[in-house]
């Protein structure tokens, strides 16, 4: 869907999304749920050139039947525009946060085993058309993202070029917050790859560097949206259900690989607190906060990580007695 933002405040909106884009911010979702609050702008405030508290209050009563959480992210869009506006005109009404009610999420992430990862993997291989390119395009997009935690649309938008397998690393170009980075990458992702760059090849899809790495049935770049439908799809037909009754999401696996990389950490003894900005700058976060909602222990590690404070605690008492 795009936004249009044809209402009375879209050209104001349009200045609001230049500005802060031009400062790194990507603004795709805030740029939907402004396009949305101009609509209800041009249909119930049509002549309004600023913005007052009945349009705020009116609009957040339009959006009621959403998620309490997605209710208080479009406030926050309202909020940094509103803003913006106050700057060109103070009689612009900046809303208050308390507007709504306090919302916390409840939502948890699936974490995946390796016994779903071979399932999920195994059912894509069985994806029509058969003899194409999509049962291979799908295996391996599902064995990378659990191999390196990346984005799914991070995946969708490699080109041939950013696809190193002599050097065995992938370069992500100008992702989320406009940063880019090189991922390393382990040794069976990089057969993998090889292996289905070596199958693109052999269908005769398009070769030089700048061509999608992934191409849908069309040969064109595969769509994230469409990613996600078809992975879904394969989720349904396994019967997957997360603890919490909720679908598996694609973008879980970047929860698992996180979550896998912690218990590895405990595992092999180290500071969780010198490993995590490691682990920041490999997902591409901008801070180690962002890598920490990523972070889902079981109970396995934390049982793990009670042992290991329990011995500093003995450690230290001891060397206390011996002083």
């Amino acid at each position: 869907m795009r936004a249009r933002l044809t209402g009375p405040l879209g050209n104001l909106m349009k200045r609001h999304l230049q500005l802060r884009r031009s400062l790194g911010y990507e603004l795709r979702t805030a740029e939907l749920a402004l396009d949305r609050f101009d609509a209800y702008a041009a249909d119930s405030f049509p002549d309004s050139q600023t913005v007052t508290r009945p349009m705020i209050t009116g609009y957040l009563q339009t959006i009621s039947d959403l998620h309490p959480i997605t209710r208080h992210r479009q406030l926050s869009v309202l909020r940094q525009f509103c803003r913006f506006l106050f700057q060109l005109d103070p009689e612009n009404y900046i809303p208050e946060g308390r507007l709504l009610p306090a919302a916390k999420s409840d939502f948890q992430p699936h974490i995946y085993t390796v016994n779903e990862v071979v399932q999920l993997m195994d059912a894509a291989q069985s994806l029509p058309p058969a003899g194409s390119l999509r049962p291979h395009t799908y295996s391996t997009l599902i064995g990378l993202l659990w191999a390196s935690g990346l984005r799914g649309g991070e995946l969708v938008r490699l080109n041939l070029e950013d696809v190193d397998l002599k050097k065995g690393v992938l370069h992500i170009r100008q992702t989320k917050n406009f940063k880019s980075r090189l991922v390393p990458l382990t040794d069976s992702a990089r057969v993998a790859l090889s292996a289905y760059r070596d199958v693109r090849a052999r269908l005769g899809m398009a070769q030089d560097p700048q061509s999608p790495f992934f191409i849908n049935e069309r040969k064109h770049r595969c769509a994230r949206r469409t990613v996600i439908g078809t992975f879904r799809m394969l989720t349904r037909q396994l019967g997957l259900t997360s603890a919490y009754g909720r679908e598996p999401r694609l973008h879980d696996l970047r929860h698992t690989w996180a979550t896998r990389c912690l218990a590895e950490i405990y595992e092999k003894g180290q500071d969780p607190n010198a490993a995590l900005p490691v682990l920041a700058t490999y997902l591409g976060h901008v801070n180690i906060a962002c890598t920490t909602i990523y972070l889902h222990p079981a109970t396995e590690l934390l049982v793990q990580a009670g042992a290991r404070f329990q011995d500093h605690v003995t450690a230290t008492a001891n060397g206390g007695r011996n002083e």
